[in-house]
């Protein structure tokens, strides 16, 4: 099985064809707005102090640890707060990005767009509730997001991914993302070594599946909607969940909610707006390989009121995700009594790309 799928990750290492891979995706005025009512009681997202983890002799560490494992497992989101990143960091990353996103548009285009060889770089028009539907196997009909992005990859070369491309305008952003990235990173193995001790297993469990990952850091920015209202049923982001491990996300403030992906619910919840916190969900990567035993969970981004005042919104996301050449296969401590998983082993990028392509598929650009 393992040299089956070694062989097609090898096929598909130097190019990823984005042309036709998913047929036609259409696009209409189909409403994404859900009902915010309901019984919200079994939806919810914990905020977890996480100041333990970054002494292994803490005393509260191993508390921590299972409320982390509580909430991966209920919800799939939680906040977390003492996460150790640098605040300067973080402020001038957060600044750059407001002025890169200022720019004309005619700057940001220059800045390198998403193209069959270049799963990166400034974008407007994606569809994010287009992963989902795939995953079910349908092909609903629905307007972009109102929304504007500009990723990142890894500068790792071993990472099997294109050499990252930035800006010249601003100037500092090359610098101000890479230690963003950085501290990402470092933040990221944190968490997964607390997941692996919830799940189970060593505490470096993890590593030698994150040590040339794909990791990508996404900076979005949600206009103000005075000037141009958006369509009926179009969102600042559509119905979705994660593709990857694990996502830490930075946001501006309030208009994230999630809900749990289980038939027949329809019960949005607020996720907290935490001062210097960060939002950490996990992705639909971590759901099958803990046999969905912890939670992938839907979540969107819902327009601001009509109120007159402007709701322009920033946001940036850390989507964190393993070596493209690792070989998911079920945890052991998520298996059924006799060894049984519902998923067979899988390839990390054939995941992470197959995922990504339904989303971009009208906004990618072949190259000239």
């Amino acid at each position: 099985m393992k040299e089956k799928l070694a062989a097609g990750m090898e096929a598909n290492r130097n190019k990823w064809d984005m042309s036709n891979m998913f047929g036609k995706m259409k696009v209409n005025l189909q409403d994404q707005v859900q009902n915010l009512s309901g019984d919200n009681s079994e939806a919810y997202v914990p905020i977890i102090d996480i100041s333990s983890l970054m002494e292994p002799s803490s005393e509260g560490r191993s508390e921590t640890i299972n409320k982390i494992g509580k909430a991966c497992e209920e919800i799939g989101f939680m906040v977390i707060t003492n996460h150790g990143v640098p605040q300067d960091v973080i402020d001038e990353m957060w600044a750059v990005t407001q002025d890169f996103f200022d720019l004309s548009e005619e700057e940001k285009d220059k800045s390198m767009t998403m193209t069959s060889d270049y799963p990166y770089g400034y974008e407007k028009g994606e569809v994010l509730s287009a992963g989902k539907d795939k995953e079910k196997g349908e092909e609903v009909e629905r307007l972009p997001d109102f929304k504007e992005t500009f990723t990142i990859g890894p500068s790792n070369p071993a990472s099997g991914m294109p050499a990252r491309i930035m800006p010249s305008n601003p100037a500092s952003m090359s610098v101000k993302y890479d230690r963003y990235y950085s501290a990402m990173e470092e933040l990221a193995a944190t968490l997964l070594q607390a997941f692996a001790v919830a799940l189970d297993m060593p505490s470096n469990w993890f590593e030698d599946k994150i040590d040339h990952h794909m990791c990508a850091l996404r900076a979005l920015n949600y206009p103000d909607q005075g000037g141009q209202p958006p369509l009926p049923g179009q969102t600042r982001a559509g119905a979705h969940t994660d593709y990857g491990s694990l996502t830490i996300l930075k946001s501006g403030g309030p208009g994230l909610e999630v809900r749990k992906d289980i038939e027949g619910r329809d019960d949005w919840v607020a996720v907290p707006h935490v001062q210097d916190a960060f939002v950490i969900n996990l992705g639909d990567l971590m759901r099958r390989w803990t046999n969905d035993k912890w939670s992938s969970t839907l979540h969107r981004v819902v327009n601001p009121p009509q109120d007159g005042r402007n709701h322009r919104r920033q946001s940036v996301a850390f989507f964190h995700n393993l070596n493209g050449d690792a070989i998911v296969s079920t945890i052991d401590s998520c298996r059924g009594e006799g060894g049984e998983s519902k998923y067979e082993d899988i390839v990390a990028k054939d995941f992470l790309m197959m995922k990504h392509l339904a989303s971009v598929k009208n906004v990618v650009r072949d190259e000239l």
